[in-house]
This record gives C-alpha cells, structure tokens and sequence, in this order.
C-alpha cells in the first residue's frame, strides 16, 4: 500500500484563454513537486482538458459553472468568471483544511473586471484573508534574487506620490520575514532609490531626503539590517553580486524589469500575509503564447517548487 502524501498543494488554472492551465501541467510532468506533496487541480475540467490533462496528473476539484473556455489568446469575462471561481474554491479548499496551499496561475485583471469580480488581482483578493494584509515578495529562487514592492499595480505617477515611510516599512518587514523563513536570519537588505542618481542630494529630486532616508533610519532603529536609499541601478548591482539578500523597490517597473533580465520567467511571486502558502509566477496570462502554443513553464515550475518548501518549513 503506497503512502499518502502528507500536504496538498491546490494549483488554480488561471484565465483558461492564457498559458496556465498549460505550464501547471508541464510543472506537475516536471517532477516539481517531491513526494509528500499532491496536487489537485482548481478549475472547470474543460479547461485542463484542453490543456492536455491526464489522471496522472492528479485530480481535478471542477467548479462546474458550465462555461465553454474561451480561444486561446482572447480576454473577457467567461475567462474572468471560470479562474475567478477557481481562486475562490482554491480558498475553500484551504479554509477547509484540505489544501494547506495554493499556487495560482496567471490572471486576466481585463477578465476580471468584465466579469465584475470585485478585486483586480490575486493579492488584493488574498487582503481579505489575513489580518497582516498582503505584501508581494517577488524572487528567483535558483538565482537567490529577492525583493519586494512598496507599491504594486499603480501607474507610476500614482507610485511616486503614495509611497512613504508605511509603505516602505510594510514592504521591508515582508521581505525580511521571507528571507528568514528561507533560512536567513539576519537578512541584509537594501532600499532602492526613488530618482536617478539617488537624488543627487536633491538637486535631482528630494523624495530620497525627505521620505525615503527617514523610513530607512526608522527600520533600523527597529532591528532591521537595510542600507539606503541607494540608487537603483547600484542596489540591483549589488543584490546581483551577492552584497543584499533583498531589495525594497518602490513600484513595479523597479522590480520586475531588473527580476525578468536577471532570471527570465522563472520568477516567482510570494504573497506574504495570509495564514497559508500562496505562490504564483511572476509573469501574466502570456496571450500571443497561448495562442501559439509555446508556454514557458519554468516560472509556475519555481513556483511549485517554491510552494513546497514552503510547507516543509
């Protein structure tokens, strides 16, 4: 009699039109997760059938809405209604104690307004889970590169003008809090600069001296181990060279163009927070792959790799 595995992971297929339910199935054929962890499958069976899905794979939790998926490539609300319903059961699933995890495919925020679903992302929606709210830790683990943003999916003019010292704090504890669990109990970190030149002592901008140098004295009068602000480009240098264990960016673009160059699409997004495990891969729904069929799975395959550390921890 075979042993059961002792955790199970719930992977949700993501928008149907995009590379997800594609990459969760090359992931699991992988070999990506070790074996005391399972998998189930979150999402109308159509949609991971026409993904290829085999029982081998493990098994499917169907949501049962009944909708047609859409063509490959092509936003909208049935996409929106079929992986909003999977996020939601993937969450029953936990609150049940059945999955003790979840790794989400990529989302369409297009699909999910058009479906009216009320939040715009997987992260605002996993706010509503925790009492510590959610904070985005972005990394690629086989290449030790980590950060965290003081700001998400704003546009950058928003950005500039919301980020500040709770900003800043939120978004450097979750980083420090991560990098422990992974094994880095004194975590260095460094907090990237908002201006070019970190400001040049003002004459390029003041946001460094008048924001962003208090919150960095704050955080380490309380413990924490982070220099800055320095300039970005120095910092991603640093943190590339192995000088940083993370880096606190300010919004999206500081994050994730330096993360995409670094590791390509192997990059993972870790939701800290929620009283449950929660990765994705740090990329989107992916249309032209879809539609062309040329899915890169090596991001969803960090991230239930990831996802299973984690549990062991």
């Amino acid at each position: 009699m075979s042993r059961r595995p002792l955790k199970t992971l719930a992977f949700t297929c993501g928008d149907p039109a995009g590379v997800g339910p594609q990459t969760v199935i090359a992931a699991l054929r992988a070999r990506a997760l070790p074996a005391d962890v399972a998998p189930v499958l979150v999402g109308e069976s159509s949609v991971w059938r026409r993904a290829g899905w085999r029982s081998t794979d493990g098994p499917i939790r169907d949501t049962s809405l009944g909708l047609k998926p859409p063509p490959p490539g092509v936003a909208g609300a049935v996409g929106g209604r079929l992986s909003a319903a999977a996020f939601e059961e993937a969450l029953r699933l936990v609150a049940q104690g059945l999955a003790a995890g979840i790794v989400t495919a990529p989302i369409s925020k297009e699909s999910w307004a058009a479906a009216g679903y009320p939040w715009r992302d997987h992260t605002q929606r996993l706010e509503a889970c925790g009492q510590d709210g959610a904070e985005m830790v972005l990394g690629v683990p086989s290449r030790g590169l980590w950060c965290a943003l003081a700001t998400r999916h704003l546009s950058l003019k928003e950005a500039v003008r919301r980020v500040g010292a709770r900003e800043i704090s939120s978004a450097a504890r979750a980083l420090a809090s991560a990098l422990r669990r992974l094994g880095k109990p004194r975590p260095r970190l460094a907090l990237c600069a908002l201006n070019p030149h970190g400001g040049e002592q003002g004459l390029i901008g003041r946001e460094e001296g008048e924001r962003l140098a208090p919150a960095a004295a704050a955080l380490r009068r309380r413990g924490l181990l982070l220099d800055g602000p320095l300039p970005a480009d120095s910092a991603w240098r640093l943190h590339c060279e192995g000088a940083y264990d993370g880096l606190v960016c300010l919004y999206h673009d500081q994050a994730l163009i330096p993360l995409k160059v670094a590791g390509g699409l192997g990059g993972v997004n870790w939701t800290m927070g929620p009283p449950f495990v929660r990765v994705s891969a740090a990329h989107g729904a992916a249309w032209d792959a879809a539609r062309f069929g040329v899915a890169d799975a090596s991001g969803m395959i960090e991230a239930a790799r990831l996802a299973a550390r984690l549990l062991s921890l």
